[in-house]
């Protein structure tokens, strides 16, 4: 068992490969924990699109020993709240619970995730409910956008793809494929338990090795292929809708760049909040747009930064031409040192204020330990935001916004709109 220097962290590896980390909270009367799987649709190929969050939504609809009201009645007694999720580079399954309802929960938990009945007619059921799920996406554009985005932005790559996969996908996923997957994914060395609340480190091995002790581990190692960005512009037209929706973005670093937090930073500075430089110019200044913001999509070895306005298509051009000015300000301009130190504040902020809950404890020693192998602590994160500087914005705005790597994708009623490259001069 190892104990790390962050408060009450421990780990332990058990001797199939899985790994157990927890964070002792003693002030709280709950414990949150989940059990996470270390790839996500990422691993799937074209013809598996979307197999990884079908199995995901599968898993709850029955075990060997339990059927899917009971799953749900047993949650609800529990008084907990019973979830899950898939990432493109990971699945979760968690809940929070009494600190008296541990180890009933974590039973139940276990259940789900290791003994799935897999029932023909219920993955045909939850085949119908996924396919309503693809059509709340295309039902809502400021998603879609998005979404045909990151397909453009990444072609034939995993990452390009919906989680949710297509219709056609859907359609291959009977029993045997499903089974036979999971069986390839689910297995001891791709799991990580975390866990954080009023517990004992002790008693989480202890039901790990229990429930999770004769899983088998992988029988070979997925490794899946980097993808290449395309620099694309691509036009989607939507008669019906009233408004239209910009995306424009570029290739940023990786989930693992030591650049990460000046890349956080940095999209803070451009289109973070109210006072960022985007929302002041093109919805305070020019009133071109009400929402206005910048994100990023980190990967373990990729990433991209974008930029969303939505705006009517007549003030299109406008929104994009103020846009490129934000961009080439960042590049020639170094940030002044109070803005610096303003959106360095704010970070740190966001930052320790989303790790105020058990929830939020487990989640981020999850991704913690399948990135990086190793925990940060408060200390450590304040101090790496505060080591950076204008000239890494600066030099970080120069290296991801040039007019040959952006990518740009508008989703609206698009008659007689284009967008050229020469457009995109930052």
């Amino acid at each position: 068992m190892a104990k790390y220097q962050e408060s009450n962290i421990r780990r332990t590896r058990l001797s199939n490969g899985l790994v157990v980390v927890t964070e002792q909270m003693p002030y709280v009367r709950s414990v949150s924990f989940g059990i996470f799987l270390r790839v996500g649709s990422r691993v799937e190929s074209r013809a598996e699109n979307g197999l990884t969050h079908f199995i995901e939504h599968a898993l709850f609809k029955g075990t060997r020993k339990r059927s899917a009201a009971e799953i749900a009645e047993e949650s609800d007694a529990l008084g907990g709240h019973l979830d899950a999720f898939t990432g493109r580079e990971m699945v979760g399954f968690h809940t929070k619970v009494l600190d008296r309802h541990l180890s009933r929960a974590f039973e139940l938990l276990a259940d789900l995730v290791t003994a799935p009945a897999f029932e023909s007619s219920e993955i045909e059921k939850e085949r119908n409910v996924i396919l309503e799920e693809i059509k709340m996406v295309e039902d809502t554009p400021d998603d879609l956008v998005f979404e045909i985005f990151s397909e453009r932005f990444y072609p034939r790559h995993p990452l390009g793809r919906s989680i949710l996969g297509t219709p056609s996908t859907l359609r291959r996923f009977k029993r045997p494929v499903v089974a036979a997957y999971y069986d390839r994914l689910y297995r001891a060395d791709n799991l990580v338990i975390a866990a954080a609340g009023n517990l004992e480190h002790g008693e989480i091995a202890a039901l790990a090795r229990k429930y999770f002790g004769r899983l088998r581990p992988s029988e070979e190692k997925i490794t899946p292929a980097a993808p290449r960005a395309a620099p694309h512009i691509t036009l989607r037209h939507k008669a019906e809708l009233e408004q239209s929706h910009l995306v424009i973005g570029a290739p940023c670093p990786s989930l693992l760049s030591a650049d990460r937090y000046a890349t956080h930073l940095m999209t803070l500075l451009l289109g973070g909040g109210m006072s960022s430089r985007l929302f002041q110019s093109i919805r305070e200044d020019r009133g071109l747009a009400y929402t206005v913001f910048s994100s990023i999509s980190p990967f373990t070895d990729a990433g991209y930064l974008s930029i969303y306005a939505g705006a009517s298509t007549e003030q299109l051009p406008e929104t994009i031409a103020a846009t490129m000015e934000e961009l080439r300000r960042i590049k020639r301009e170094p940030v002044p040192q109070e803005e610096l130190e303003r959106n360095q504040e704010q970070l740190k902020s966001s930052l320790m204020l989303n790790l105020e809950s058990s929830s939020a404890r487990m989640s981020s020693l999850a991704q913690q330990e399948m990135n990086f192998g190793r925990f940060f602590s408060s200390d450590e994160i304040m101090t790496a935001v505060d080591a950076v500087t204008a000239s890494d914005v600066q030099r970080l705005a120069n290296q991801i916004f040039r007019r040959e790597t952006l990518a740009v994708t508008v989703l609206g009623n698009l008659e007689d709109f284009n967008v050229e490259r020469r457009q995109l001069q930052c």
